[in-house]
């Protein structure tokens, strides 16, 4: 794919999201506003993007409209944005005032969502990811809206324990986040995060998250060229099931209550269109499950 100045460890996805915000946001009527998006992607491409012009390819990723791939995987990531957001706003609204986000990559939420200065948000990744973040943000001279704790930790290594050393308190209740996070899980990895999540959550913590239907196949979206077919076989090695079964179902068995629906209908309810990898018309589709749940004892 396209040559990215990134640091060792510093994934392709993260890029790939932070490059679907900073797209969104050059719509005429955007559905978030994310200028710190343009800023890692910008840092990795060594160019401006502060004049508001199209964004240049990067890798897989255009911003003409003309590829099958990047708008199914770009309106993926645009359409979760909306509905994590309105999920951490209403927690914090419920009295919430620690947020855990599981992967945080380049998500900037701690900059552009009132959330309000009392509220700590736990930023965890590698520590490669978050020296490269912190790097863009001191360039840009951002300022968090909360107080952004970064946790550099690898979440198959005690996370808990890192996180209780950042501060975190396991006996207020806990907003955990995990965007784009459980599709890199076997079944079992996934099993021992939430249960690992539960044994930190006080009642009245809850969990947002989304994972796949089943596992990506190399058939079910077309490569146009090279840069693509890498993608695509990228994302199918690392691709490593999640939980296996739908949201209610996996969270019932770790004692939360939740609710799910599907990435289609959070993409109705903003008025985009299904992108091919999404179309629930073809056989066997894969299909992305959005949820939210709190634990059962709150």
């Amino acid at each position: 794919m396209t040559q990215l100045h990134l640091p060792d460890g510093v994934g392709v996805t993260a890029l790939m999201a932070a490059y679907a915000r900073a797209q969104e946001m050059r719509r005429e009527a955007p559905l978030f506003v994310d200028e710190l998006a343009a800023q890692f992607v910008g840092d990795a491409l060594g160019i401006s993007t502060r004049d508001g012009s199209e964004l240049p390819r990067l890798g897989p990723a255009r911003d003409d409209g003309s590829s099958d791939l990047w708008n199914s995987l770009g309106g993926s990531f645009v359409a979760r944005t909306p509905f994590y957001d309105r999920y951490l706003q209403e927690r914090v609204a419920a009295g919430c005032r620690q947020i855990v986000q599981l992967g945080a990559g380049l998500d900037a939420r701690a900059f552009r969502l009132p959330l309000g200065s009392d509220v700590a948000m736990y930023e965890l990744d590698t520590p490669a990811v978050l020296d490269y973040k912190d790097g863009v943000l001191a360039r840009h001279g951002a300022e968090p809206v909360v107080k952004r704790v970064p946790v550099g930790v690898d979440l198959r290594e005690d996370w808990v324990a890192a996180l209780r050393v950042a501060g975190f308190c396991p006996d207020q209740p806990t907003a955990w986040m995990a965007e784009g996070l459980f599709m890199y899980f076997t079944a079992e990895e996934a099993n021992g995060l939430l249960r690992d999540i539960t044994a930190a959550s006080a009642p009245g913590s809850a969990l947002g998250g989304e994972y796949l239907s089943r596992r990506t196949r190399i058939d079910d979206v077309a490569a146009a060229d090279e840069d693509e077919r890498a993608l695509i076989e990228l994302s199918v090695a690392s691709d490593r099931g999640g939980p296996g079964v739908t949201p209610d179902i996996w969270l019932k068995s770790h004692g939360w209550r939740g609710e799910y629906h599907q990435l289609v209908d959070e993409l109705a309810a903003v008025g985009r269109p299904v992108p091919p990898l999404w179309d629930v018309e073809k056989p066997d589709p894969l299909r992305v499950w959005l949820f939210t749940a709190t634990l059962a004892s709150a």
